[in-house]
């Protein structure tokens, strides 16, 4: 077993298609397939289930996988810190966005980290906070912005605040207080996915305190629901750094509890190189600005 059988192992597995894996490894699909059964005879398990749909991993293939990912990124991170001690910074990074910042962070943030470090390819990857904890977790992220409770994280964590606000067009929010509280949009249609986490936590506030919502439907996507707020169909609640943006009315909420607290973690065990820690700081400075125009 060896790193490349290893790198195309993780390429099968995540593609879930040995076509659309030889098309990412660059490799054609016989030669690819071939590597396949020399790993699975110099280990003697079956890994891949090959179907006509596409491929599955055996409980042997999940296995290998996961020590395969951490594996690489350790080989990733040994590349990298050989690198920096002759004073180069190059390589793959993984970071992590909250589906909300995305909008309004990731073109930014790729720019300033490609100013700071032109050697370094910068790979964003977008998810609920409950979503990149667990791709953090398991390596596949460098850092990575989560959703916490106050005082959360460990010594390298930097925490921020951004509360709620009530978005919607100027007729319907014209009879809303400047700072409304919950009870304030009862009996006002209202657009808010359950899956989204801000979304869920008003509604569960509001559960709490007994009111009943007129919740009309709602849409993931955050510029979706936007368009429905624009058409008419009704007003919904974002953060405020995307409230900001959005080109609506917009009226903070003034109901205690319904803030989000963010920050920024890095990798428990993993190497801090020199790109992650300037990225850190680049995150940072980038999400502070963003939320104080926000």
């Amino acid at each position: 077993m060896d790193v490349r059988q290893l790198r195309y192992f993780v390429g099968i597995a995540e593609s879930r298609s040995l076509t659309e894996a030889s098309r990412r490894l660059h490799i054609v699909q016989p030669a690819l397939s071939q590597r396949l059964s020399d790993l699975e005879k110099s280990l003697e398990v079956q890994l891949v289930v090959r179907g006509h749909v596409g491929t599955a991993l055996t409980p042997a293939g999940a296995e290998l996988y996961e020590h395969a990912k951490r594996i690489l990124k350790q080989i990733d991170y040994a590349t990298a810190a050989v690198k920096e001690k002759a004073g180069v910074m190059e390589g793959v990074l993984s970071i992590g966005l909250l589906r909300s910042l995305s909008p309004v962070l990731s073109v930014r943030l790729f720019g300033e980290l490609r100013k700071a470090m032109p050697g370094v390819q910068p790979q964003i990857r977008v998810g609920y906070s409950a979503e990149l904890e667990l791709m953090l977790n398991q390596g596949m992220l460098d850092l990575a912005t989560l959703v916490s409770e106050p005082g959360q994280g460990g010594a390298r964590t930097m925490a921020f605040s951004d509360h709620l606000c009530l978005v919607g067009s100027e007729v319907m929010l014209a009879s809303v207080p400047r700072r409304p509280r919950l009870k304030h949009v009862v009996g006002m249609p209202l657009l808010l996915s359950p899956m989204q986490p801000a979304h869920q936590l008003v509604m569960d506030a509001a559960e709490q305190q007994q009111l009943k919502l007129d919740v009309v439907g709602g849409i993931e996507d955050v510029a979706s629901i936007l368009a429905l707020c624009k058409a008419g169909w009704g007003v919904t609640i974002l953060a405020s750094f995307v409230a900001a943006r959005c080109g609506m009315a917009v009226k903070p909420i003034s109901e205690r509890g319904l803030e989000r607290h963010l920050r920024i973690a890095l990798q428990h065990d993993a190497h801090r190189s020199a790109a992650v820690l300037v990225s850190e700081s680049i995150l940072d400075r980038v999400l502070r600005e963003v939320l104080r125009q926000g």
